[in-house]
């Protein structure tokens, strides 16, 4: 059978029981004697039972309500227990955050700001995903990640972008390769020289290719290759050269490797969190997000004042 009774029934009853007086366990909760006395008579006609023997001078529990005394008990300290739990939670001091990230945004940002983070805020867990672009808006979208960090979307009411840093490209060449003998390059160079390319569906490739295409270029790509560090071995054994954003270089060990500027034209990707439109984060994700955005405009030299994003 279950027993109707309410949190406030258990609390009133454990008072009265804890302190055998309903003037004395009326004053505790800060309620009138008389309410005290029509809860607990609620609860006695909830349960069937008399809770309490009383006269002018004494109050006892009945048989019942010593069986139900550390019942409610326990039940009261696992509710405070629980509110205490989710009170952390609210306040951002534990729980869990899923984000979804592009490798060289991960690599780059995420360390340094987890390291603080985890020192603020102990007791939040996470889960790190990483992937490209179109598969971190589709975990935004579906809500298998509280976040995403990658490109900026095109316009899509299902998304709100929050700008953190220009990722410029820059030619990478072997250091004994001609092409050092100046500090820049147009993006025709890619034409007389094998080019490694990275893996068809990623921003890389996306946005290097609208280059080619939009300059009428016609580039050979000699080496096809999906990882970041791989490409960069193969341009440190000679082997070609390719055009990568700077954030990426977190991937390779660029002592072997040059790195030149490109222009003519410029070519820069936008990255920036994203998260679901109407969709709220949590308190955790929101403390991170305000964390990562405070490191990259310290770390990136930005001068402007930090704004303050609306999670």
């Amino acid at each position: 059978m279950r027993v109707p009774l309410t949190l406030h029934q258990l609390e009133a009853f454990s008072r009265v029981a804890e302190l055998r007086s309903f003037r004395k366990a009326a004053e505790v909760l800060h309620i009138s004697q008389p309410a005290l006395s029509r809860t607990i008579s609620g609860a006695e006609a909830a349960l069937g039972t008399r809770l309490f023997d009383r006269n002018t001078r004494n109050v006892r529990p009945t048989a019942a309500g010593d069986e139900l005394a550390p019942i409610a008990r326990r039940i009261l300290a696992e509710f405070e227990s629980s509110l205490g739990e989710l009170s952390q939670f609210l306040e951002g001091r534990r729980g869990r955050v899923v984000m979804a990230t592009l490798p060289s945004v991960g690599a780059s940002f995420l360390p340094p700001v987890m390291t603080k983070f985890a020192a603020l805020y102990p007791g939040v867990d996470f889960v790190i995903r990483v992937m490209t672009t179109k598969p971190v808006l589709a975990a935004v979208d579906s809500g298998d990640a509280d976040f995403g960090i990658c490109m900026e979307p095109s316009l899509d009411n299902n998304f709100r972008y929050t700008h953190l840093v220009e990722d410029a490209f820059v030619l990478v060449c072997h250091p004994s390769h001609e092409l050092v003998q100046q500090p820049s390059w147009g993006w025709d160079v890619f034409t007389r020289y094998p080019y490694i390319a990275q893996a068809a569906g990623t921003s890389i490739r996306m946005l290097t290719e609208a280059v080619f295409d939009a300059q009428g270029l016609v580039v050979h790509m000699a080496y096809d290759c999906d990882s970041l560090s791989l490409s960069g071995k193969l341009v440190a054994a000679n082997l070609g050269i390719t055009a990568l954003p700077r954030l990426a270089l977190s991937h390779t060990d660029t002592s072997g490797l040059a790195i030149l500027k490109l222009d003519g034209p410029s070519l820069q990707r936008r990255l920036g969190v994203v998260t679901r439109a109407g969709r709220s984060p949590s308190t955790a994700a929101a403390n991170f997000l305000k964390l990562l955005k405070l490191h990259v405009a310290e770390t990136e030299g930005h001068t402007e004042k930090i704004y303050d994003p609306p999670w």
